[in-house]
């Protein structure tokens, strides 16, 4: 399978997105959960930790998976630099995330990572001299906008450095969505999934060993370790399966129902508020990211 492009002759193109779109959404129930349980154990120990054991209990998951389907060269890699870039950038934007979500309202976090397609209209402008009409100019500066009120710099206390997480962790997202559609044309999901993981782990490994204590680490936390382990394997699959089946500008609409499923958490869970900023900001992000991503999909037809 590897070096060949995956064929989904077999679904009518309507089925593939469903599945694409099907395969999305459940892994984004899956990151929200994992965020939040994160978010509520972020007191009782270390992120590196977390993020240690998220790794390292994805492997096993992902070996069996892979061996089972195509034995060990289910495993090979044929674009090496792409799959060092998603490493790379997946790596970065989890870490990231995590961290914004620990330190704003999970609701929050939430809406504003919804300003990644607004991200990657700006990174082609800079990197690669597109040209951008007016229309897209306007509305990227109205979604830019919708964060800022959803930030509110008028109120008090406004700053938190998890703007600045939340800020690079949607950079560093950005720039792994476009690998993993570049990827799923090539590798298959179990490959991918697993070699980021592997990255992952060997980072994390050598950090908290060198600098941390990893063994005096209660049942409790070892449960939840475990569990967000075996979320994250599921997590991993679904979202390379998802880029496969599906490209990464029609999936986008899915990613908004992170926004409701944040809102439910943060109230029943974490008592959040939702004010009207919050509202208003949020309903300019989506608006302004839909607009951009139909014209980009008129460009293209």
């Amino acid at each position: 399978m590897s070096g060949k492009v995956l064929s989904k002759e077999s679904l009518p193109s309507r089925d593939s997105y469903l599945l694409g779109a099907l395969f999305l959404f459940l892994e984004i129930v899956l990151g929200t959960s994992i965020v939040a349980i994160i978010k509520y154990f972020s007191s009782d120990v270390s992120l590196a930790i977390v993020l240690m054991f998220r790794y390292l209990f994805c492997l096993p998951i992902l070996l069996i998976v892979g061996l089972r389907i195509g034995g060990i060269y289910h495993f090979n890699i044929e674009n090496k630099k792409a799959m060092s870039l998603r490493s790379v950038s997946g790596l970065l934007g989890l870490s990231f995330w995590y961290l914004s979500v620990i330190h704003l309202d999970i609701s929050k976090a939430l809406a504003l990572s919804q300003v990644m397609p607004i991200f990657i209209c700006i990174l082609s402008i800079l990197f690669l001299g597109e040209k951008v009409g007016v229309f897209r100019w306007t509305a990227i500066l109205i979604g830019l906008s919708g964060a800022v009120i959803i930030i509110n710099p008028d109120s008090q206390n406004w700053y938190n450095i998890g703007l600045l997480y939340i800020f690079l962790g949607t950079l560093f997202a950005s720039i792994m969505f476009v690998t993993l559609r570049r990827l799923g044309m090539t590798e298959n999901p179990v490959a991918t999934a697993f070699w980021y993981n592997l990255f992952g782990s060997i980072v994390f490994s050598i950090y908290c060993l060198s600098l941390l204590n990893v063994y005096d680490i209660s049942i409790h936390i070892w449960v939840m370790l475990i569990i967000i382990g075996v979320m994250a394997s599921a997590q991993q699959i679904l979202m390379a399966l998802s880029h496969t089946y599906a490209s990464a500008s029609s999936l986008a609409p899915v990613h908004y129902t992170t926004i409701p499923i944040g809102i439910i958490i943060g109230l029943l869970v974490f008592n959040e508020t939702i004010d009207l900023n919050f509202l208003i900001g949020t309903l300019l992000i989506v608006s302004s990211t839909l607009f951009i991503l139909y014209r980009e999909r008129k460009k293209a037809y």
